[in-house]
């Protein structure tokens, strides 16, 4: 199963262009096939031009049982006038530790390192506006006219590799998740030969934050992230 491109809440309305906020708590659960299989917490903390994020993935009821495994995602690194520019990314499994996997974005030489259990080391060169599949999410916020634009591509690093997202933006529309009902743009990848497909609405009233996300694997196979909680302090 493809991973979580990542993934996030009570509101705090902020303007799309607003200061970076100060932390922004966000909570999801997770399901497939309508079951509720894990739940996330995530962390967003801004220390001057500094940010923080920590997503904590905890799987519930008999995915606990038979697959305890806690996933622990941080990204750190500066806040410029493009938006977040992440220095150090980890991807840890508490239990299946092979899948681990790092990356550090040497942005003074232009230099990617990346660290993985299943791939090993290796250099790449560092785009102007690489994010981390963690950071990615939170970028959003910073994209100028993100909802006058047809599509986006963000070049991300999952600490295995690096890959371009493309996703095509439709027009607002309402989507009611958890936390409520909420005005999104709603993005997504363009066909593929298989039904894989990412898709992604972003809460426009909370800065263009993720607040339901949808993964379809090769196979058919539906994942869901919905927003359950979100407090945002400037």
């Amino acid at each position: 199963m493809r991973a979580l491109a990542a993934l996030l809440l009570c509101c705090f309305s902020v303007a799309l262009h607003a200061a970076p906020p100060t932390r922004i708590e966000a909570n999801y659960d997770v399901l497939t096939k309508g079951i509720k299989i894990a739940e996330v917490r995530e962390v967003f903390i801004r220390s001057g031009d500094r940010y923080r994020i920590e997503s904590i993935t905890k799987p519930v009821g008999l995915l606990a049982l038979f697959r305890p495994d806690t996933l622990q995602i941080v990204s750190d690194g500066s806040i410029v006038a493009a938006g977040l520019r992440p220095i150090n990314f980890a991807y840890k499994r508490s239990h299946e530790t092979k899948k681990n996997a790092a990356a550090y974005l040497d942005w003074e030489n232009s230099s990617l390192l990346i660290s993985s259990g299943s791939y090993g080391r290796h250099l790449e060169t560092l785009p102007p506006d690489q994010q981390d599949r963690l950071s990615a999410l939170y970028q959003f916020r910073y994209i100028p006219a993100l909802d006058e634009r047809k599509e986006v591509t963000i070049p991300i690093t999952d600490g295995n590799k690096t890959f371009l997202r493309r996703y095509l933006i439709r027009t607002k529309q309402m989507v009611e998740v958890p936390l409520g009902k909420l005005e999104t743009l709603y993005l997504a990848t363009p066909a593929q030969q298989t039904p894989w497909k990412t898709e992604i609405w972003l809460s426009v009233e909370n800065g263009n934050f993720p607040c339901k996300i949808v993964l379809t694997e090769d196979d058919g196979g539906v994942l869901m992230q919905v927003l359950t909680g979100l407090s945002i302090t400037q």
